[in-house]
């Protein structure tokens, strides 16, 4: 595995919105959308990730 570290400081090779956009898969987009939304008490929608 890669050390592969973004400017937000997530790691690219474990972050799943990375690896939704990647397998573009929109369920984890969703999923990903909604838990950030709450840790960062801001509205984060699926469509930010495409």
């Amino acid at each position: 595995m890669n050390d592969y570290i973004a400017y937000c400081g997530l790691d690219c090779e474990t972050c799943e919105a990375r690896i939704a956009t990647v397998n573009d898969d929109n369920d984890l987009r969703a999923k990903v959308a909604k838990e950030w939304s709450e840790l960062n008490k801001a509205d984060i929608t699926p469509e930010m990730n495409e």
